[in-house]
């Protein structure tokens, strides 16, 4: 009798610590909030909005909203790329808070919040949105809490922040329109430099100074290489006195155009050059013999490619940016430069030739 006894009150406690458990680490599904099928971010918000703080672990950007543009802070005020600021708050607007995932603390703490924060400020500082992004979901959904609320939601799209604050920017440097370019001068790498005019786009470029004997202008040459410095966006930044900066300053291009407006802009394009060594190497000739001869190797990579951009009007803001950080472009605005003005010329026809026909 007394076993009996002992085996129910063991089952009842059984069913108690199942119970208190259950409780303790499960919400009911009919624990609900307000703001359950409303989106992260309304629309009656965005026009207080005038600053948007991101925060991914130890990585924290600030992008204040002025003139139409958003300015990144940390990054000397440069402007943010407005596609990627679109859809973030595009976003926010789509996303929905689907059900409360809990309300218990103890859970909450295994969500995976206090790492990544998305903040929406007024221009008075007043919070406009304060949100805490935890983890994804193995369903897609994404685990989110507005500020330090001791309450979990379950969002409609999973989504993160990104920490690399480059990646936000607006990479554009210049957007020239080529057919407005009249006059073209290059100094290249080896003290060589060439002058170049056209009174309209639908001119040859024609050059200020003679020629060497026999030769003439290479116009596909000069047009690849206008269009590669017309259009030119950046990759990444540096500081102004970074050791690959001051190479870079040491081996460059120098290259000014000039508008149709009288409006020039002179880019000074450079790399810290390749590090090239002989050494002996054993190889072997025709006859299958060993043999020890000399061959050169590249023992340091070039730099990456670094421009630095002066416009003639004093408020573009271009020159500001240039006098804060390197911009850091592609190794093809360097390459499209030949290094001396043969690059830039080809034979001239002989007189027997047909016009239009090349030896």
């Amino acid at each position: 009798m007394n076993l009996k006894k002992l085996y129910l009150s063991t089952a009842i406690l059984a069913v108690l610590a199942f119970i208190t458990y259950f409780l303790k680490n499960n919400d009911s599904p009919k624990v609900q909030d307000q703001r359950v099928g409303s989106p992260i971010l309304a629309n009656a918000q965005l026009d207080k909005v005038s600053t948007l703080e991101m925060i991914s672990g130890s990585e924290s950007m600030t992008f204040i909203r002025q003139d139409g543009n958003w300015l990144l802070q940390e990054r000397y005020q440069l402007p943010a790329d407005p596609k990627q600021i679109a859809n973030l708050i595009k976003q926010l607007k789509d996303t929905t808070l689907e059900r409360v995932a809990s309300k218990n603390p103890e859970r909450i703490s295994d969500f995976g919040f206090g790492i990544d924060y998305i903040n929406l400020l007024a221009e008075d500082g007043a919070s406009v949105l304060s949100l805490d992004l935890g983890r994804e979901t193995e369903s897609g959904k994404q685990l989110v809490r507005f500020g330090e609320e001791e309450i979990a939601f379950v969002a409609s799209e999973a989504f993160g922040v990104n920490g690399d604050p480059v990646s936000w920017l607006k990479k554009s440097l210049v957007s020239l329109d080529r057919d407005q370019i009249r006059t073209l001068k290059v100094s290249l790498l080896d003290g060589s430099s060439l002058e170049l005019s056209r009174e309209s786009e639908d001119e040859d470029w024609m050059a200020t100074s003679e020629l060497p004997e026999g030769m003439t202008l290479d116009q596909a040459a000069i047009d690849r290489a206008i269009g590669r410095v017309s259009q030119l966006n950046f990759v990444n930044l540096a500081e102004l006195d970074d050791p690959e900066v001051l190479a870079a300053a040491a081996n460059q291009v120098s290259v000014t155009l000039t508008m149709s407006d009288e409006t020039n802009y002179t880019f000074e394009i450079g790399r810290r050059p390749e590090v090239r060594v002989e050494k002996q190497v054993e190889t072997t000739n025709e006859d299958g013999e060993k043999i020890s001869e000399k061959q050169e190797e590249v023992e340091t990579p070039a730099g990456p490619v670094y421009v630095k951009i002066e416009s003639s009007k004093a408020d573009d803001p271009l020159n500001k940016y240039m006098d804060q950080t390197a911009f850091a472009t592609t190794s093809t605005l360097f390459t499209a430069f030949p290094e001396s003005i043969e690059g830039f010329l080809k034979k001239a026809p002989s007189d027997s030739e047909e016009p239009g026909e090349e030896e």
